[in-house]
């Protein structure tokens, strides 16, 4: 017998209560519906016309979700290729053009960019057990991949340490919720000496 995939629906917008499916693999870990709709209460003016990086796709949530409520593009990274062909279906039935997945780990992505034009709001929602989180962040400062003024939005367990963030991001807003905590920070260069640029 086949196993059902396992599913999330979308909250708002022109997808709202449409559902994305994902394969059961362990590490993922869809954002949950209501720190999704925490998230986006805290992005509602931010969201129209923006690029979005989803650095850890897994189900995509967090990219269709800004996709839905109306913004200009969404750029996927997904290691998995289950995941990421579950993704790439996923956007097809939504009739989806603007959404793009690339199948390659979030290190070596960034690695091998040497040229990108700057995203107004990033997704950090990492494997909690694999320390990838740090070195993203430092990765995307040092290559100016975040647009000044733009949104990181970070989730991870409650024992990481956030001190080593790039000195330009400023937490706007935090949240816990059982084991998870989530933040949106806003990248603002003026005034600043930052170690990673």
């Amino acid at each position: 017998m086949t196993k059902k995939p396992n599913s999330v629906r979308i909250i708002s917008g022109k997808f709202k209560s449409r559902t994305i499916t994902f394969p059961d693999r362990s590490e993922l870990r869809p954002t949950g519906n209501r720190i999704r709709e925490v998230l986006f209460d805290w992005l509602q003016f931010e969201i129209a016309k923006s690029r979005c990086l989803d650095l850890f796709a897994g189900s995509g949530a967090l990219g269709i979700e800004s996709l839905s409520r109306g913004a200009e593009s969404a750029t996927f990274i997904e290691s998995d290729h289950k995941t990421g062909l579950f993704l790439q279906d996923n956007l097809r039935s939504l009739d989806v053009t603007n959404g793009f997945v690339y199948f390659a780990s979030a290190i070596q992505w960034l690695e091998r960019l040497s040229h990108i034009d700057p995203f107004d709001i990033v997704f950090l929602d990492p494997p909690f057990k694999h320390n990838l989180l740090i070195d993203c962040c430092k990765l995307l400062e040092k290559k100016s991949m975040i647009s000044e003024g733009g949104f990181i939005y970070i989730e991870t367990d409650n024992d990481l340490s956030l001190k080593a963030l790039p000195l330009s991001w400023r937490l706007k807003h935090e949240r816990r919720t059982g084991n998870v905590s989530f933040y949106l920070y806003r990248r603002d260069k003026k005034g600043i000496t930052d170690p990673y640029n």
